[in-house]
Protein backbone atom coordinates (compact mmCIF):
# COMPACT_ATOMS: atom_id res chain seq x y z
CA UNK A 1 0.00 0.00 0.00
CA UNK A 2 1.33 3.15 -0.86
CA UNK A 3 3.03 5.35 2.02
CA UNK A 4 1.01 8.48 0.59
CA UNK A 5 -1.93 6.57 1.55
CA UNK A 6 -1.32 5.50 4.88
CA UNK A 7 0.13 8.91 5.77
CA UNK A 8 -2.99 10.59 4.03
CA UNK A 9 -4.96 8.42 6.15
CA UNK A 10 -3.26 8.92 9.47
CA UNK A 11 -3.04 12.85 8.99
CA UNK A 12 -6.89 12.74 8.16
CA UNK A 13 -7.51 10.85 11.22
CA UNK A 14 -5.63 13.35 13.26
CA UNK A 15 -7.27 16.32 11.94
CA UNK A 16 -10.82 14.65 13.04
CA UNK A 17 -9.26 13.74 16.28
CA UNK A 18 -8.99 17.28 17.27
CA UNK A 19 -12.06 18.15 16.38
CA UNK A 20 -13.46 15.48 19.36
CA UNK A 21 -12.35 18.39 22.20
CA UNK A 22 -14.72 21.06 19.92
CA UNK A 23 -17.76 18.28 19.69
CA UNK A 24 -17.67 17.56 23.37
CA UNK A 25 -17.53 20.79 24.53
CA UNK A 26 -20.60 21.63 22.09
CA UNK A 27 -22.43 18.66 22.96
CA UNK A 28 -21.80 19.35 27.08
CA UNK A 29 -22.65 22.62 26.25
CA UNK A 30 -19.82 24.16 28.54
CA UNK A 31 -19.61 27.08 25.92
CA UNK A 32 -22.36 29.39 23.96
CA UNK A 33 -21.32 27.66 20.55
CA UNK A 34 -22.62 30.94 18.51
CA UNK A 35 -20.21 33.24 19.99
CA UNK A 36 -17.16 30.85 20.45
CA UNK A 37 -17.33 29.19 16.53
CA UNK A 38 -17.70 33.52 15.79
CA UNK A 39 -14.73 34.32 17.87
CA UNK A 40 -12.91 31.40 16.51
CA UNK A 41 -13.66 32.22 13.27
CA UNK A 42 -12.51 35.95 13.43
CA UNK A 43 -8.88 34.57 14.95
CA UNK A 44 -8.83 31.55 12.28
CA UNK A 45 -9.13 34.86 9.30
CA UNK A 46 -7.68 37.30 11.02
CA UNK A 47 -4.78 36.09 12.82
CA UNK A 48 -4.02 33.07 12.47
CA UNK A 49 -3.99 32.92 8.72
CA UNK A 50 -2.10 35.73 8.18
CA UNK A 51 0.75 33.81 10.36
CA UNK A 52 0.87 30.94 7.87
CA UNK A 53 1.80 33.05 5.20
CA UNK A 54 4.27 34.90 6.80
CA UNK A 55 5.53 31.77 8.28
CA UNK A 56 5.82 29.94 4.92
CA UNK A 57 7.28 32.76 2.58
CA UNK A 58 10.00 34.10 5.54
CA UNK A 59 11.27 31.09 5.86
CA UNK A 60 12.23 30.06 2.68
CA UNK A 61 14.75 31.36 0.62
CA UNK A 62 14.01 33.03 -2.54
CA UNK A 63 14.27 30.91 -5.59
CA UNK A 64 13.19 31.34 -8.96
CA UNK A 65 11.65 27.93 -9.64
CA UNK A 66 9.39 28.23 -6.53
CA UNK A 67 7.92 31.62 -7.57
CA UNK A 68 7.42 30.16 -10.89
CA UNK A 69 5.49 27.60 -9.03
CA UNK A 70 3.72 29.77 -7.05
CA UNK A 71 2.06 31.19 -9.98
CA UNK A 72 1.58 27.66 -11.48
CA UNK A 73 -0.42 26.98 -8.38
CA UNK A 74 -2.38 30.23 -8.29
CA UNK A 75 -3.73 29.35 -11.84
CA UNK A 76 -4.15 25.69 -11.47
CA UNK A 77 -6.40 26.72 -8.44
CA UNK A 78 -8.61 29.71 -10.49
CA UNK A 79 -8.86 27.20 -13.42
CA UNK A 80 -9.61 24.25 -11.63
CA UNK A 81 -12.30 26.00 -9.41
CA UNK A 82 -13.89 27.62 -12.18
CA UNK A 83 -14.06 24.96 -14.38
CA UNK A 84 -15.76 22.47 -11.38
CA UNK A 85 -17.94 25.55 -10.58
CA UNK A 86 -18.96 25.93 -14.53
CA UNK A 87 -19.98 22.61 -15.12
CA UNK A 88 -21.15 22.18 -12.20
CA UNK A 89 -23.96 24.99 -12.44
CA UNK A 90 -24.81 23.74 -15.89
CA UNK A 91 -25.58 20.46 -14.41
CA UNK A 92 -27.98 21.74 -11.44
CA UNK A 93 -29.97 23.10 -14.78
CA UNK A 94 -31.68 20.48 -15.66
CA UNK A 95 -31.28 18.97 -12.05
CA UNK A 96 -35.31 18.73 -9.76
CA UNK A 97 -34.05 20.97 -6.78
CA UNK A 98 -34.89 24.53 -7.41
CA UNK A 99 -32.30 27.39 -8.50
CA UNK A 100 -31.72 28.40 -4.59
CA UNK A 101 -30.66 24.50 -3.54
CA UNK A 102 -28.78 23.88 -7.36
CA UNK A 103 -26.69 26.95 -6.30
CA UNK A 104 -25.75 25.69 -3.29
CA UNK A 105 -24.66 22.21 -4.65
CA UNK A 106 -22.87 23.67 -7.16
CA UNK A 107 -20.66 26.13 -5.18
CA UNK A 108 -20.20 23.14 -2.51
CA UNK A 109 -18.86 20.92 -4.84
CA UNK A 110 -16.69 23.37 -6.27
CA UNK A 111 -15.04 25.40 -3.05
CA UNK A 112 -13.01 22.95 -1.37
CA UNK A 113 -11.86 23.35 2.63
CA UNK A 114 -8.60 25.33 1.65
CA UNK A 115 -7.74 27.62 4.32
CA UNK A 116 -9.15 25.57 7.10
CA UNK A 117 -8.59 22.16 6.79
CA UNK A 118 -6.26 21.53 3.42
CA UNK A 119 -3.41 23.83 5.45
CA UNK A 120 -3.30 22.00 8.77
CA UNK A 121 -3.46 18.42 6.25
CA UNK A 122 -0.14 19.46 4.79
CA UNK A 123 1.70 21.09 8.04
CA UNK A 124 0.83 17.29 9.50
CA UNK A 125 1.80 15.62 5.85
CA UNK A 126 4.94 17.55 5.36
CA UNK A 127 6.34 19.24 8.95
CA UNK A 128 8.58 21.62 8.83
CA UNK A 129 8.16 22.00 4.96
CA UNK A 130 7.48 25.80 4.88
CA UNK A 131 7.17 25.68 0.76
CA UNK A 132 4.25 23.19 0.17
CA UNK A 133 2.57 25.63 3.19
CA UNK A 134 3.36 28.39 1.12
CA UNK A 135 1.89 26.98 -2.08
CA UNK A 136 -0.94 26.64 0.32
CA UNK A 137 -1.66 30.32 1.10
CA UNK A 138 -1.63 30.57 -2.64
CA UNK A 139 -4.49 28.33 -3.02
CA UNK A 140 -5.93 30.12 -0.44
CA UNK A 141 -5.79 33.86 -2.00
CA UNK A 142 -6.90 32.35 -5.40
CA UNK A 143 -10.03 30.59 -3.80
CA UNK A 144 -10.98 34.19 -2.17
CA UNK A 145 -10.67 35.93 -5.27
CA UNK A 146 -13.02 32.82 -6.96
CA UNK A 147 -15.49 32.63 -4.08
CA UNK A 148 -16.40 36.35 -3.92
CA UNK A 149 -16.87 36.57 -7.87
CA UNK A 150 -17.63 34.05 -10.04
CA UNK A 151 -18.56 31.66 -6.70
CA UNK A 152 -21.24 34.37 -5.24
CA UNK A 153 -22.50 34.90 -8.92
CA UNK A 154 -22.82 30.81 -9.46
CA UNK A 155 -24.55 30.71 -5.48
CA UNK A 156 -27.17 33.82 -6.16
CA UNK A 157 -27.10 34.75 -9.97
CA UNK A 158 -26.96 38.18 -8.80
CA UNK A 159 -23.84 39.61 -10.60
CA UNK A 160 -24.67 42.87 -8.02
CA UNK A 161 -22.63 39.86 -5.35
CA UNK A 162 -19.14 39.92 -7.11
CA UNK A 163 -17.01 41.84 -5.09
CA UNK A 164 -13.77 42.01 -6.46
CA UNK A 165 -12.70 44.42 -3.61
CA UNK A 166 -13.88 41.81 -0.74
CA UNK A 167 -11.51 39.07 -3.12
CA UNK A 168 -8.65 41.26 -2.90
CA UNK A 169 -8.85 43.29 0.84
CA UNK A 170 -9.46 40.24 3.00
CA UNK A 171 -6.21 39.31 5.67
CA UNK A 172 -4.93 36.29 3.81
CA UNK A 173 -4.81 37.92 0.18
CA UNK A 174 -3.42 41.08 1.79
CA UNK A 175 -0.97 39.34 4.15
CA UNK A 176 0.19 37.60 0.74
CA UNK A 177 0.92 40.77 -1.39
CA UNK A 178 3.13 42.15 1.47
CA UNK A 179 4.84 38.69 1.97
CA UNK A 180 5.66 37.99 -1.84
CA UNK A 181 7.96 41.28 -2.29
CA UNK A 182 9.39 39.97 1.17
CA UNK A 183 9.97 36.92 -0.56
CA UNK A 184 11.68 38.23 -3.76
CA UNK A 185 14.01 40.21 -1.72
CA UNK A 186 15.47 37.02 0.30
CA UNK A 187 14.12 38.93 3.47
CA UNK A 188 13.20 36.41 5.70
CA UNK A 189 13.78 34.93 9.22
CA UNK A 190 16.79 33.10 7.27
CA UNK A 191 18.96 36.17 7.69
CA UNK A 192 18.53 35.67 11.69
CA UNK A 193 21.59 33.25 11.11
CA UNK A 194 23.87 35.91 9.58
CA UNK A 195 23.28 38.28 12.59
CA UNK A 196 24.53 38.72 16.78
CA UNK A 197 23.43 39.72 19.70
CA UNK A 198 20.43 41.46 20.06
CA UNK A 199 19.28 41.78 16.67
CA UNK A 200 19.69 37.84 16.23
CA UNK A 201 17.31 37.68 19.53
CA UNK A 202 14.84 39.72 18.44
CA UNK A 203 14.25 38.13 14.97
CA UNK A 204 14.88 34.55 16.17
CA UNK A 205 12.40 35.81 19.04
CA UNK A 206 9.77 37.12 16.36
CA UNK A 207 10.05 34.06 13.86
CA UNK A 208 9.30 31.53 16.91
CA UNK A 209 6.27 33.42 17.70
CA UNK A 210 5.24 33.64 14.10
CA UNK A 211 5.14 29.86 14.05
CA UNK A 212 3.59 29.33 17.08
CA UNK A 213 0.27 31.44 15.86
CA UNK A 214 0.75 29.52 12.79
CA UNK A 215 0.70 25.88 14.07
CA UNK A 216 -2.78 27.03 15.67
CA UNK A 217 -4.87 27.16 12.60
CA UNK A 218 -5.23 23.51 12.62
CA UNK A 219 -6.82 22.40 16.17
CA UNK A 220 -8.61 25.73 16.34
CA UNK A 221 -10.09 25.12 12.66
CA UNK A 222 -10.89 21.49 14.42
CA UNK A 223 -12.26 22.71 17.31
CA UNK A 224 -14.01 24.91 15.06
CA UNK A 225 -15.55 22.28 13.33
CA UNK A 226 -15.99 19.77 16.36
CA UNK A 227 -18.35 22.59 17.64
CA UNK A 228 -20.28 22.77 14.39
CA UNK A 229 -20.70 19.24 13.99
CA UNK A 230 -21.95 19.10 17.70
CA UNK A 231 -25.47 20.97 16.44
CA UNK A 232 -25.96 18.49 13.54
CA UNK A 233 -29.32 15.94 14.16
CA UNK A 234 -27.14 13.21 12.68
CA UNK A 235 -30.32 11.52 11.62
CA UNK A 236 -31.76 14.01 9.48
CA UNK A 237 -28.14 14.19 8.23
CA UNK A 238 -27.96 11.75 5.30
CA UNK A 239 -31.19 11.56 4.82
CA UNK A 240 -30.90 14.30 2.52
CA UNK A 241 -30.01 13.20 -1.16
CA UNK A 242 -28.84 16.42 -2.29
CA UNK A 243 -25.54 16.19 0.01
CA UNK A 244 -24.13 13.31 -1.84
CA UNK A 245 -24.16 15.06 -5.43
CA UNK A 246 -22.14 18.07 -3.92
CA UNK A 247 -20.24 15.90 -1.87
CA UNK A 248 -19.54 13.45 -5.11
CA UNK A 249 -18.57 16.11 -7.20
CA UNK A 250 -16.64 17.69 -4.70
CA UNK A 251 -14.75 14.25 -3.43
CA UNK A 252 -14.62 12.35 -6.72
CA UNK A 253 -15.02 14.13 -9.82
CA UNK A 254 -12.81 17.49 -8.43
CA UNK A 255 -9.84 15.84 -7.67
CA UNK A 256 -10.00 13.24 -10.66
CA UNK A 257 -10.40 16.40 -13.03
CA UNK A 258 -7.48 18.07 -10.79
CA UNK A 259 -5.09 14.61 -11.22
CA UNK A 260 -6.19 14.66 -15.16
CA UNK A 261 -5.10 18.37 -15.41
CA UNK A 262 -1.84 18.09 -13.21
CA UNK A 263 -1.44 14.91 -15.60
CA UNK A 264 -1.56 17.34 -18.23
CA UNK A 265 1.00 19.72 -16.70
CA UNK A 266 3.51 17.57 -16.21
CA UNK A 267 4.05 16.66 -20.13
CA UNK A 268 5.66 20.42 -19.71
CA UNK A 269 6.66 21.13 -16.84
CA UNK A 270 8.15 19.10 -13.28
CA UNK A 271 5.29 18.98 -11.46
CA UNK A 272 6.66 16.88 -8.38
CA UNK A 273 6.95 20.21 -6.09
CA UNK A 274 3.33 20.95 -6.17
CA UNK A 275 1.59 17.60 -7.14
CA UNK A 276 0.44 16.90 -3.25
CA UNK A 277 -0.14 20.84 -3.20
CA UNK A 278 -2.69 20.25 -6.67
CA UNK A 279 -3.91 17.29 -5.20
CA UNK A 280 -4.54 17.95 -1.66
CA UNK A 281 -6.38 21.20 -2.16
CA UNK A 282 -8.44 19.35 -4.98
CA UNK A 283 -9.59 16.36 -2.41
CA UNK A 284 -10.55 18.96 0.20
CA UNK A 285 -14.30 18.36 1.43
CA UNK A 286 -16.89 21.41 0.82
CA UNK A 287 -15.84 24.93 2.14
CA UNK A 288 -17.31 26.31 5.09
CA UNK A 289 -18.02 29.43 3.92
CA UNK A 290 -20.82 28.09 1.41
CA UNK A 291 -22.50 28.00 5.22
CA UNK A 292 -21.78 31.62 5.60
CA UNK A 293 -22.58 32.88 2.13
CA UNK A 294 -25.91 31.26 1.77
CA UNK A 295 -27.07 32.43 4.98
CA UNK A 296 -26.40 36.16 3.59
CA UNK A 297 -28.16 35.58 0.25
CA UNK A 298 -30.64 33.90 1.91
CA UNK A 299 -30.58 30.50 0.40
CA UNK A 300 -30.73 27.06 1.34
CA UNK A 301 -28.50 27.47 4.67
CA UNK A 302 -29.51 24.10 5.74
CA UNK A 303 -28.45 22.22 3.12
CA UNK A 304 -25.25 23.71 2.60
CA UNK A 305 -24.52 23.08 6.44
CA UNK A 306 -25.25 19.38 5.75
CA UNK A 307 -23.09 18.92 2.60
CA UNK A 308 -20.19 20.10 4.24
CA UNK A 309 -20.85 18.20 7.64
CA UNK A 310 -21.30 14.81 4.96
CA UNK A 311 -18.49 15.38 2.88
CA UNK A 312 -15.75 16.61 5.38
CA UNK A 313 -16.88 13.18 7.41
CA UNK A 314 -16.89 11.15 3.91
CA UNK A 315 -12.99 12.80 3.17
CA UNK A 316 -11.60 10.40 5.49
CA UNK A 317 -12.24 7.91 2.77
CA UNK A 318 -12.12 9.84 -0.35
CA UNK A 319 -8.48 12.19 0.27
CA UNK A 320 -6.08 9.07 1.27
CA UNK A 321 -7.80 7.07 -1.82
CA UNK A 322 -6.91 10.23 -4.23
CA UNK A 323 -3.30 10.64 -2.78
CA UNK A 324 -3.01 7.20 -4.19
CA UNK A 325 -3.59 9.09 -7.58
CA UNK A 326 0.12 10.80 -7.20
CA UNK A 327 2.14 7.81 -7.95
CA UNK A 328 0.73 7.89 -11.48
CA UNK A 329 2.28 11.28 -11.99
Amino acid sequence: MSELFITGAISVGMLLLMAVPGFILGKMRSVNTESTVKFLSVMLLYILQPFVTFDSFLNTAYDPDVLINVVVVFLFTCVTIGAVLAIGSFAMRFAPFGRDAGGVIAYGGAFGNVGYMCIPFLQLMAPGNHVIILYATVSVVAFNLMAWTVGNFALTGDKRHISLKRALLNPPTLSFIIALPLFMLNLNFLKAETLSGAAYEIVSGIREVTTLFADMVGPLAMVLLGLKLADIRFKELFSDGRVYIAAGIKLIFFPLFGVAVTALMSLFMNVEPIALNLIAMSAMPCAQNVIMFSTIYDKDSDLAAKQVTVATLLSVVTIPVMLLLLSVL
